[in-house]
């Protein structure tokens, strides 16, 4: 099985990305299982004679790889799609409860407001503290790691009160980028 990755790379080099990953050896099995089809054995060396001797078989192999490159392709973006919609699914019923407690006038509603503002109010405390006091010597490692953790809690809490842009832009890349369905034609509608 190891000449038939180069063979499979050399005729259809998009198949080359999905290798490697944690869906590389399923890929490799796959790759392995169309040359070994199309050229009709399961010896390395005689597939790569059979496609260097046979055009037509090395633009069937060609083909089919490339097929599989597709679906992976396919199956990639499905997936990342997936994941979007879980996301955006997590934020939405986050922003949900908060209204619904808010709606039974819960004092547990309180408790995002409370947290952003402690969280916001803390981080440019520090940032205020850090650019205009003298800073212990050898303290800089600990309120460098602070001030990363305050500013990545500080855009989370942004994230929650107004969206995220950068998983906006992600959704409008992934839409942009899925399969679009067929389209479907109208009873009474002419072509």
């Amino acid at each position: 099985m190891g000449a038939l990755i180069p063979l499979a790379i050399s005729l259809a080099p998009e198949i080359g990305k999905w290798l490697f990953g944690n869906k590389g050896e399923q890929t490799a099995q796959a790759v392995a299982q169309v040359v070994q089809t199309v050229t009709g054995t399961t010896d390395d060396a005689v597939a790569q004679q059979v496609v260097a001797r046979d055009p037509t078989v090395a633009a069937q192999l060609r083909v089919q790889l490339a097929q599989l490159a597709a679906q992976q392709e396919q199956a990639a973006r499905q997936a990342d799609l997936d994941a979007l919609k879980a996301q955006i699914g997590d934020v939405q019923n986050a922003r949900a409860q908060t209204v619904a407690l808010a709606q039974a006038k819960s004092a547990v509603a309180w408790a995002p407001p409370i947290v952003s503002i402690v969280v916001l109010a803390t981080f440019g405390l520090v940032m205020w503290a850090a650019l205009t006091r003298a800073l212990p010597a050898g303290s800089e490692t600990i309120l460098n790691m602070l001030l990363g953790t305050l500013a990545a809690m500080a855009t989370s809490v942004v994230g929650y009160w107004v969206g995220s842009s950068a998983g906006s832009e992600r959704k409008t890349d992934l839409l942009y980028n899925s399969t679009p369905a067929a389209p479907t034609q109208a009873t009474g509608d002419k072509p």
